[in-house]
């Protein structure tokens, strides 16, 4: 998968404002609903002032393809089995 592909696959999004903004990436959803893996698998998470959404898909992408952690000040959450997939936060 290209970089370019891979962003086209990841669902980008803001919560908050100010200094209190953060942005937020998730990454590989899946929908089947017969096995109950509805969800994504991958999820990454900082404030703008630790980290800019492009720093934040470099840190989504490396951890995704090259299996490097993110930095501490990110948030990362991983789902383990297909059954534990998760949904978008609304609040952040």
């Amino acid at each position: 998968m290209t970089k370019k592909d891979f962003k086209a696959s990841c669902s980008f999004h803001e919560y908050g404002r100010g200094q209190q903004k953060r942005n937020a990436i998730y990454f590989d959803w899946k929908s089947d609903v017969k096995s109950n893996a509805v969800g994504f698998k991958f999820m990454v998470k900082a404030n703008v002032q630790n980290c800019k959404k492009n720093e934040l898909f470099e840190a989504l992408y490396n951890w995704v393809t090259k299996a490097i952690q993110p930095d501490w000040f990110i948030e990362y959450r991983y789902a383990e089995t297909d059954e534990k997939r998760f949904k978008v936060s609304l609040m952040g």
